[in-house]
């Protein structure tokens, strides 16, 4: 779907800013970026300060914004948070009227460091550390910066006021953080209520504090909010994130109060969301399709799932059953929840949509989503301490995500919470000097964050301007951390049951996995190899690919192999991982017998490493073929250890893209029809793309002949899992029967053309008619519903532009079409 007609439906539901995010989500491609002209090497701003000031950074409650150098080695430190490490100086852009720093610093000058020393690291950090000094008292409450001003360095102090140091315990029993929390309220209670999701997190965070004085005017907003006569059509639309931060409001709003005045629209919004939810738990922007046959929880259309607000819709729902909301289609939509997000349990975090597992603690807040929701399932203790770990452990996550990072600033602290107050304080320590340069001298929060890293801006260019994650307010996320301890709620841990809290080592391991990206190089093998046995996966696939780094080694090679088909499946799952860097032809029996274990993830690690091996795996690509056909299983009933059947799928990916697919072209075409035929049937439309090339391009007439009922069911029926990669494998069966001139592939593209979804068809239709095309005469029946056709895209719900452009394609090709005289020789599968 276009960017225009998403906008015009998100219109009235959500800000539209927010919407041209979640767009931009569709259409970015890229995995890194660097901010507008920023220099790819660290310029001397004594030298010169002709750089892209778009973007700042806030400086804490210093009264100043600045330019800070922010690039990342590579993609991996983006994620890491390190992407200013390369920082030495702070360009000064914003000084803000009356604050600390008027009078003392001017815009132009340049910070070089702390005191009379210039900055040896990263100098936002540094400085943050400077201002927590500060803050404590050091130099009773002044700043002594380095600054540089028109050729001339000296050292000015910048008075700030003393808050104390954070307690061990931070933000619990914490004076500093008590304080910085009355003056995130203060910046808060200026904020007009909104009648929209960012209003409904405004309102979260007002009940947060527990201050009655809030209550009359959350009182007349929750009731705005949920109005007793709320009726939500189960239509498409892009609403998930409306009804899901809207009825989390409500409920927690009745839990706290005992209003009955919004639980009939809790009712409402809690039966809407379950009913909407698809077959496998997930949501996207909007609700599931209806089965075939007209039943609720089919599939969530193109675009396709979108987590970050089907968690947040999956969580109004659990909330809305603690509220006494028992329609039948509630517990089951727990139940679906549960099993499909809890499948990620041991592999990483939760991804954008219908998809694997990403290598993070955290990315963008799903994880601590995940934690929250479990939390308040209530009754899933192991995954709820193991999503509340993975938060702890993401503390270096926390300035990285798609689309920014808003979420995490909300959800993060919440998400680490739910592993009990040590989990939080641990996080909350690694995070402070964050928050510390996020906070503004009037006690107001700022967002810096862009995509997917990087700084951020106010809306009138000014350091007290108003500064958010697309209308999310930054103070509401401070306020629901420092509020925390109070367990006000059920998100910041009320009624929070203590067995799912972590223990003292649960905390501690999390700590030292958080940062086993950087320790692991200083690691012995020895250590490294004991390390594979580490709780978190991402932490396991850091020592499997440090491991495979260092120079190939005898003993290593053995002991990991003997280490993959052992009986500890963390270390099995780290050596079958390191095998793949190792990239040793003596692994290959066992990744092969890898393929079929009983758990899921071992079987996906097995398969990257042989992808990982490259050529090195070719004599083993019949095996794996073998290997895709006898574990092919039907999509439903949903298989919950592996709901999208992603083991085949990462399987797929090795024998039919990179290097192996030739081999695999060559092989015995028994073995490969069947593996064909087994991709072709998983339930996961990026799965089933990976055959693309193989059956667009590759496969022999004879191929196409033995496979032809198979190609035409995979362009009638679209996967269910991952819709967004649905259109790939029909295209692809399509091109493969018209290249053939198979009489069948008629039909199949005139229904194609029909069925196809909207995303990206502005583009597509012109191929499809293009295919039919090259039928010549013999197409021309279609002719009446290619006419038909014209009518459906002119009422379709799209853009005008590409409205235009897929009804000029399809009036270009009937014209065509009606003039052809001339057919191809033509064959049929019932020949």
């Amino acid at each position: 779907m276009s960017r225009t007609s998403l906008c015009r439906r998100f219109r009235g539901i959500v800000r539209p800013a927010f919407a041209a995010a979640l767009l931009l989500a569709a259409l970015s491609t890229s995995t890194d970026r660097s901010w507008g002209d920023q220099p790819r090497d660290p310029p001397d701003l004594t030298v010169t300060r002709d750089v892209d000031r778009e973007r700042t950074y806030n400086l804490g409650a210093t009264g100043l914004r600045g330019w800070i150098f922010t690039r990342p080695d590579d993609f991996f430190e983006s994620q890491q948070g390190r992407t200013t490490t390369r920082s030495r100086q702070i360009l000064v852009t914003h000084v803000g009227a009356g604050s600390p720093a008027d009078g003392v610093i001017d815009v132009d000058d340049v910070i070089l460091g702390i005191g009379s020393e210039p900055f040896t690291d990263d100098a936002r950090r540094a400085l943050s550390l400077a201002i927590q000094a500060a803050e404590a008292g050091a130099n009773d409450g002044r700043l002594r910066l380095l600054r540089w001003r028109d050729g001339q360095t000296s050292t000015v102090d910048v008075p700030l006021e003393v808050l104390g140091r954070y307690a061990p315990s931070a933000p619990a029993s914490c004076a500093k953080s008590a304080r910085i929390l009355d003056g995130a309220c203060r910046a808060l209670e200026r904020t007009p209520l909104r009648d929209d999701l960012w209003g409904a997190v405004d309102g979260l965070a007002l009940l947060a504090t527990g201050r009655r004085e809030y209550l009359p005017r959350i009182r007349e907003h929750a009731r705005r909010m949920g109005p007793a006569d709320l009726s939500l059509p189960l239509e498409d639309g892009m609403v998930i994130w409306d009804w899901g931060y809207r009825s989390l409001y409500l409920c927690e709003y009745h839990l706290l109060t005992g209003d009955d005045a919004v639980l009939p629209a809790i009712r409402e919004y809690t039966t809407a969301l379950a009913k909407g939810q698809s077959l496998y738990g997930t949501f996207g922007h909007g609700i599931s399709r209806r089965t075939k046959s007209g039943d609720l929880h089919g599939s969530i259309p193109p675009y396709g799932p979108v987590n970050a607000a089907g968690l947040i819709g999956n969580l109004a729902i659990a909330m809305g059953r603690r509220c006494g909301v028992d329609h039948p289609e509630v517990g089951p939509a727990i139940e679906r929840a549960a099993r499909f997000f809890g499948s990620y349990v041991d592999q990483g975090a939760i991804p954008y949509g219908e998809h694997i597992a990403w290598a993070n603690h955290d990315n963008n807040g799903k994880n601590a989503m995940a934690a929250v929701l479990f939390s308040a399932i209530g009754d899933r203790p192991a995954e709820t301490r193991y999503f509340a770990k993975m938060v702890t452990a993401s503390y270096r996550n926390r300035e990285y995500g798609h689309t920014g990072q808003g979420f995490s600033y909300l959800w993060g602290a919440p998400g680490a919470h739910v592993g009990g107050a040590e989990a939080l304080a641990t996080f909350f320590r690694h995070a402070s000097w964050h928050f510390d340069l996020m906070r503004r001298c009037d006690g107001s929060f700022t967002y810096d964050g862009g995509e997917q890293y990087g700084p951020g801006r106010t809306d009138d260019d000014t350091y007290f301007g108003t500064s958010s994650y697309y209308g999310l307010s930054p103070d509401a996320c401070a306020i629901l951390t420092y509020a925390l301890p109070l367990k006000t709620l059920v998100i910041t841990g009320r009624d929070a049951a203590p067995g799912h809290h972590l223990s003292d080592d649960d905390v501690a391991a999390a700590e030292a996995s958080g940062r086993l990206d950087l320790d692991r190089k200083e690691m012995s093998d020895d250590e490294l190899i004991d390390r594979l046995g580490d709780w978190s996966p991402v932490a396991r696939g850091w020592v499997a690919e440090e491991l495979g780094r260092r120079p190939a080694r005898e003993f290593v090679v053995k002991t990991l192999i003997k280490l993959a088909e052992g009986p500890d499946l963390h270390r099995a799952q780290g050596a079958a991982e390191a095998l793949g860097h190792a990239r040793s032809a003596e692994a290959l029996p066992v990744l092969v017998r890898l393929l079929t274990a009983e758990d899921r993830w071992l079987r996906i690690k097995a398969a990257q490493a042989l992808r990982q091996m490259g050529d090195l795996a070719k004599p083993v690509v019949p095996a794996m073929l073998r290997v895709i056909a006898e574990t092919s299983a039907p999509t439903l009933p949903v298989r919950w250890d592996d709901p999208i059947q992603l083991a085949q799928g990462e399987l797929a990916a090795t024998v039919f893209q990179g290097s192996l697919q030739d081999v695999a072209r060559d092989a015995d075409s028994a073995l490969l029809h069947a593996a064909i035929r087994a991709v072709a049937q998983n339930p996961d439309g990026m799965a089933r793309a990976t055959l693309t090339r193989t059956i667009g391009e590759v496969l022999s007439l004879d191929d196409i002949r033995a496979l032809g009922p198979d190609l035409l069911e995979a362009i009638a029926t679209p996967s269910p899992a991952d819709t967004m990669f649905a259109n790939e494998i029909r295209m692809a069966s399509l091109k493969a029967l018209a290249r053939h001139r198979f009489r069948e592939g008629i039909d199949a593209g005139l229904e194609f053309a029909r069925t196809q979804s909207p995303h990206g068809s502005e583009h597509r239709t012109g191929e499809i008619l293009a295919l039919l095309l090259s039928y010549g005469r013999a197409a021309q029946p279609t002719l009446p519903a290619l006419r038909e056709l014209v009518g459906q895209f002119q009422a379709e719900d799209f853009p005008d532009w590409a409205k235009q452009q897929k009804i000029a394609s399809l009036e270009k090709a009937i014209s065509t079409l009606e003039a052809t005289t001339g057919e191809p020789e033509l064959r049929s599968f019932s020949d």
